[in-house]
């Protein structure tokens, strides 16, 4: 089995808006601190799969295959798969901005040489799944989900971690969208303390299906300070993980990935519907979300028609990695003793919302897939 790991600065050569609100119109050139993209290689001479984890709000499908084609070129290998995942966070350089997007691919396809493969007989997999919703829980109003989960896949070398995967179901959204800075927010933070605790392992991150949590109710205000007062929490829990000793099994890298057609509905919201009981801060997003459904009528050709769902059986686990903001509720159709789900990955695409989900929230405006089409998502996720 070959293996490496490569870490990569990512942060603008030049000022951009952030991204992931739409009043975040201000160019900035200011970061807080650093953003990063993590490259994971892996070949067991029959299949290479190399992972893209990056601090920005998403990487959409054409980046991801034009990385992807990149690396077949660099590898020489015509089936190389290569799986993107966005951290998802909303004060990164703005990935619609062109001149950035353009700098991003350059970027990653040159850091293909830099990764050092290494070679081992066999490389082990560890995994654990824990309730936790100490940094986020659902984020709507008197509607709870009890499905907020942190997740820890460990890969072992002779009988040491090398490498840590995190996933977790939660929107990095703790500060404020006019800080005047860029950050990877918590899950940046929190790889870069766990790397000081444990200077031997590497960190990566995967975000789960997170549509409807989030920090809201949970941090206590949103400056970095509660970024780092949230974090601290899961990396209490990451220490507890890695401290018990789970069942391992031998890493695998059978992937399969299946193309999904979008269809759309457009139909008005009946705003009658909208909840009285909401906070402030729910009661501008709708106002928010009313704006991009409106932008979505005008401009149809905003919208995806097309997304990659895919399956990686790592060993002990399958990975669905899916490009769309997932409701958690989509856990309850799937055994997360043997699935798990990872939302903005091998793509971007808004939020899916459960069929008949009761409340009118933000993501109810975004949210424009028929009901057929969720039906076609179930039942993809469920087979994969």
């Amino acid at each position: 089995m070959k293996y490496g790991f490569l870490r990569k600065i990512i942060n603008s050569p030049f000022p951009t808006t952030q991204c992931g609100h739409i009043t975040q119109t201000n160019e900035l050139f200011v970061y807080h601190d650093d953003l990063e993209a993590r490259l994971l290689y892996l070949s067991d001479g029959k299949t290479t799969i190399i992972h893209l984890s990056a601090d920005v709000l998403s990487i959409d499908r054409n980046t991801r295959i034009k990385l992807q084609d990149q690396a077949r070129s660099f590898f020489h290998d015509a089936k190389l798969v290569l799986i993107t995942s966005a951290t998802h966070t909303h004060v990164a350089n703005n990935i619609r901005d062109e001149r950035y997007i353009k700098y991003f691919i350059e970027l990653i396809a040159n850091a293909f040489k830099d990764i050092v493969i290494h070679e081992t007989k066999s490389i082990k997999t560890e995994y654990q799944i824990v309730k936790f919703n100490e940094v986020g829980k659902s984020r709507i109003s008197n509607y709870e989900t009890n499905n907020e989960y942190l997740s820890l896949i460990k890969l072992m070398i002779e009988g040491k971690t090398w490498l840590n995967i995190i996933i977790h179901n939660c929107h990095p959204t703790i500060l404020h969208a006019n800080v005047p800075y860029f950050s990877s927010e918590f899950p940046g933070y929190v790889m870069q303390q766990l790397r000081l605790e444990y200077p031997d392992e590497e960190f990566t991150y995967m975000s789960g299906a997170s549509g409807d949590i989030s920090s809201r109710f949970t941090r206590p205000n949103q400056t970095y300070a509660a970024v780092e007062f949230l974090g601290n929490k899961m990396i209490a829990k990451i220490k507890q993980l890695k401290a018990n000793q789970s069942y391992d099994k031998d890493l695998k890298l059978d992937y399969h990935e299946e193309e999904i057609k979008y269809e759309h509905d457009l139909a008005p919201i009946d705003i009658s519907k909208i909840r009285g009981s909401l906070t402030a801060r729910e009661l501008e997003t709708i106002e928010f979300g009313k704006i991009m459904r409106e932008n979505y009528v005008k401009d149809p050709s905003k919208l995806v028609y097309e997304a990659t769902a895919a399956q990686w059986d790592i060993g002990g686990i399958k990975l669905i990695f899916y490009p769309n903001e997932m409701f958690s509720k989509w856990l309850d159709e799937i055994d997360l003793k043997e699935k798990i789900l990872v939302s903005y990955s091998n793509g971007y695409g808004s939020y899916i919302i459960p069929q008949d989900f009761p409340y009118i929230t933000y993501e109810s405006f975004i949210d424009t897939l028929t009901s057929k089409t969720k039906d076609k998502v179930l039942s993809v996720i469920k087979q994969l």
